[in-house]
């Protein structure tokens, strides 16, 4: 699906920006104008923010998930075998 419309954007681009933000950087500002710039874009007439936001969102949920589904839980206490 194309989110902006100026720069030729989709969904899929914003979620890759979004999970190259989230796996070079801590805690990235994933504001529109920072996922635009990670694509090489900038932001032209604003009117697809709202869909953007939405899109960025949903991409850092999935993000989320997968990255716990991927890392290891530390045993409680109770489940350690000793």
């Amino acid at each position: 699906m194309i989110v902006c419309h100026c720069n030729r954007l989709t969904a899929n681009d914003i979620g890759d920006a979004v999970e190259c933000l989230k796996s070079n950087c801590a805690n990235p500002d994933l504001c529109p104008d920072n996922v635009y710039g990670e694509l090489g874009a900038c932001p032209r007439c604003c009117n697809c923010f709202p869909l953007a936001e939405a899109t960025i969102r949903e991409a850092e949920l999935r993000f989320i998930s997968k990255s716990q589904l991927t890392s290891p839980t530390p045993l409680s206490a109770e489940n350690r075998i000793s």
